[in-house]
């Protein structure tokens, strides 16, 4: 009897061994052998790629290593995936911190997903970040963000085929809101010194903190083939910017280049909308214009800041409004009175008064110019063939949707 006993035991242990190795597919998301991560930060980002990979069946791994006995980085990342996970879809990224230099190796149908610019963006974000907890956490926010929109088209491990009667269910499109990761001014293209960066980010977080109301700085030097409207308002999206639960705020873009292919844009959503106005983004982008045309970068993002500023300083009470027009109405009338209490002048009904005698004779004969013709030449004024988002004749305003279903408010053009 005791036999069976332990006997059944064993085989239940053996049934729940094998449905938990069935179901974690990975057993470390997080490698670090540089003990960067404190035991907190590695079960936030494991937590993290495990919902990740049970929610959409792909595992993602990031390692940061010093050393790849002789191999290189992306060897590493090929060589480390059947060690790290059997999961059929997956991607291991490696930063080699003494090399200063990444890699990354994918399986299955990540490969689709996970592509080289992908990557790069992914790459960005961890580069951007001050500390590397929240460089990873960037990564796997934005992976998640990429699976989102372009699901797995096969079932994942542990799923069964479906037949050939059954209808594939369509994947979510629904805008799902992200943590923002990156600082208040991203300065990719690299035209602001070091100080100059950190005084207007200390300006972006000053007023976002007193207006409840994000304020960001962001450059570029590609749009990613992109309109530069379009670019704009997925970076505040995708990335997380807005201030509460409406994402309120403004951010404005700039790619430099040669005449005619700078680009500056201005977006705003949620409460930015209300209080950034077409007539104030217009201001802005023209204030800002003429200073970047000299690439006086840093002045023309501390204007955009001060109108900013300006445009969300309180409003004067309704009561002094009230004080004001009263005494203005008072003084208008006593000054009126004071006025017409004192006769200057007798009012004249006839300009012969006003007239020296002899002064202006007309001749019979000069009294009227006869109209003899006119010859008039119409020339039809050349339009501008270019499109309006790419043309140098002003800026350009619109309250669209972007390509997250939410709504945007812009200003923009190209000089």
């Amino acid at each position: 009897m005791t036999k069976k006993i332990i006997a059944l035991f064993f085989a239940v242990l053996l049934c729940l061994s094998m449905m938990i190795s069935a179901a974690a597919y990975t057993e470390d998301y997080i490698v670090d052998t540089e003990n960067i991560f404190t035991q907190s930060e590695i079960s936030e980002l494991s937590s993290q790629a495990q919902m990740i990979e049970n929610t959409y069946g792909v595992a993602v791994v990031f390692c940061i290593i010093s050393e790849t006995d002789g191999m290189s980085v992306t060897e590493f990342c090929e060589t480390s995936y059947d060690a790290l996970t059997d999961s059929p879809n997956g991607i291991v990224i490696a930063h080699n911190i003494s090399e200063k230099v990444y890699s990354w190796y994918c399986a299955g149908q990540a490969e689709k997903i996970f592509t080289d610019a992908v990557v790069d963006n992914m790459m960005t974000l961890y580069d951007e970040n001050e500390s590397y907890f929240g460089g990873v956490k960037a990564v796997l926010t934005m992976s998640e963000n990429v699976l989102k929109s372009a699901p797995l088209t096969q079932p994942t491990k542990g799923e069964e085929k479906p037949t050939e009667a059954t209808t594939p269910t369509e994947p979510t499109t629904e805008f799902q809101r992200v943590e923002r990761t990156l600082p208040l001014v991203v300065d990719r293209a690299e035209l602001l010194s070091d100080e100059e960066e950190k005084a207007l980010l200390a300006r972006c977080e000053a007023f976002t903190a007193e207006h409840k109301m994000e304020i960001a700085i962001v450059t570029v030097n590609d749009l990613e083939g992109k309109k530069y409207e379009e670019y704009g308002d997925d970076f505040y999206d995708y990335n997380g910017y807005g201030y509460g639960k409406n994402d309120d705020g403004i951010l404005v873009l700039f790619k430099p280049g040669a005449d005619g292919e700078r680009a500056l844009y201005i977006t705003t959503h949620g409460k930015g909308e209300m209080n950034f106005f077409e007539t104030y983004r217009e201001e802005m982008y023209s204030e800002m214009k003429p200073l970047i045309v000299e690439e006086k970068y840093n002045d023309a993002f501390n204007a955009y800041l001060d109108k900013a500023e300006y445009i969300m300083r309180p409003n004067v009470s309704p009561m002094w409004l009230f004080v004001l027009l009263l005494f203005g109405a008072v003084g208008g009338m006593l000054v009126t009175i004071k006025m017409t209490s004192k006769n200057y002048s007798v009012y004249k009904r006839d300009a012969q008064h006003y007239a020296r005698p002899g002064s202006l004779v007309l001749k019979p004969d000069a009294q009227y110019d006869s109209f003899l013709y006119s010859n008039t030449q119409q020339v039809a004024k050349a339009k501008d063939s270019s499109d309006d988002n790419d043309s140098d004749s002003g800026s350009r305003s619109s309250t669209h949707t972007s390509s997250s279903g939410r709504t945007h408010s812009g200003t923009g053009g190209t000089f």
